[in-house]
């Protein structure tokens, strides 16, 4: 029987690629995927680092995220055809093959490009949810930092749909207009780009003293919410930020987010997801074989755009 390439990291080690055994035919309610494509996400280069929010215990295969087509299916699954496109909920995805259960995968509409089908899982919903963290109305603002990140992008198409402002805040200083250089005098720059609208919640990826930069452009009872850590610190924010103006600060993270949502409920939002990325596509850098691991992560430990794993070749 074939074997399965697959990129696994070991507690205290680096990742590395192995040729594991082939997960086998699906059993009952079960499903084999062939997976395509899978981006290197930040959360991705933070495990492999040691520098997440948690590390592994054992030897498990990376890839927060992934795209793949349906190529047998198991006694009793009746919701997916050979050929489906179709992205796992959990992790593990830096692999030719998975043996996955069938309530474990969402189908994917056939008219989304499967490049951008393998950017669907993480970051349209983290996008979503976090706007979901404070009740905001048509006129308000939101500030966020993380630049040109895909999450960033999201934010904004989103928020814009529904009347809300956004202003993003990148940690370059000669980052182009409209992006807003983030450092001292930042609250100034910011009250001055939004017009006078409220600047309700403030999204943070970086962590460190960005924390306190953004939580100081917010308006009485606002909120930060903290779901990254780019910068490997600490979150600090002045105490009487908190105290003066009564704002709220709280964590996120996308898993123990959608918790509680049935698969259906999944279903429809990740449905409304898919029509945003076939309406604003998401940019890809370059796509590179699986076989090449080490020069995917250089890349996009160099900054040069999403890249994207062909885990077929």
């Amino acid at each position: 029987m074939e074997t399965c390439c697959q990129a696994v990291l070991a507690p205290g080690e680096g990742v590395r690629l192995i040729d594991a055994e082939h997960p086998g035919c699906p059993g009952p309610g079960e499903l084999l995927v062939a997976m395509r494509l899978a981006p290197i996400n930040p959360a991705d280069r933070l495990i492999i680092a040691g520098r997440y929010s948690f590390q592994p215990n054992e030897v498990v295969v990376v890839g927060a995220e992934g795209v793949g087509e349906v190529i047998a299916i198991g006694a009793g699954v009746e919701d997916f055809r050979v050929g489906d496109q179709v992205i796992p909920l959990a992790r593990g995805n830096w692999a030719s093959l998975r043996r996955v259960p069938a309530d474990a995968v969402l189908r994917v509409p056939a008219a989304l490009p499967m490049e951008q089908a393998a950017m669907l899982r993480i970051n349209p919903a983290t996008a979503w949810r976090l706007l979901a963290t404070t009740p905001l109305q048509a006129g308000d603002v939101v500030i966020q930092n993380g630049g040109r990140s895909a999450v960033a992008m999201l934010v904004e198409r989103i928020a814009e749909s529904r009347g809300v402002k956004v202003l993003t805040v990148s940690r370059h200083a000669d980052a182009p207009a409209p992006l807003l250089p983030d450092g001292p005098g930042l609250a100034r720059r910011v009250h001055l780009a939004a017009e006078g609208g409220p600047i309700r919640l403030a999204l943070d990826c970086v962590a460190g003293e960005a924390t306190g930069r953004l939580a100081a452009c917010l308006a009485e009872d606002g909120r930060v919410t903290v779901f990254g850590h780019l910068s490997a610190q600490a979150c600090r924010i002045p105490s009487t930020l908190l105290t003066g103006r009564g704002l709220t600060v709280g964590g996120f993270s996308l898993r123990p987010a959608e918790a509680g949502d049935s698969v259906a409920d999944l279903r429809r939002l990740y449905g409304e997801l898919a029509e945003l990325l076939m309406a604003h596509p998401l940019p890809v850098a370059e796509t590179v074989p699986l076989s090449r691991l080490d020069d995917a992560l250089a890349a996009a430990e160099a900054g040069r755009g999403r890249i994207l794993l062909d885990l077929q070749r």
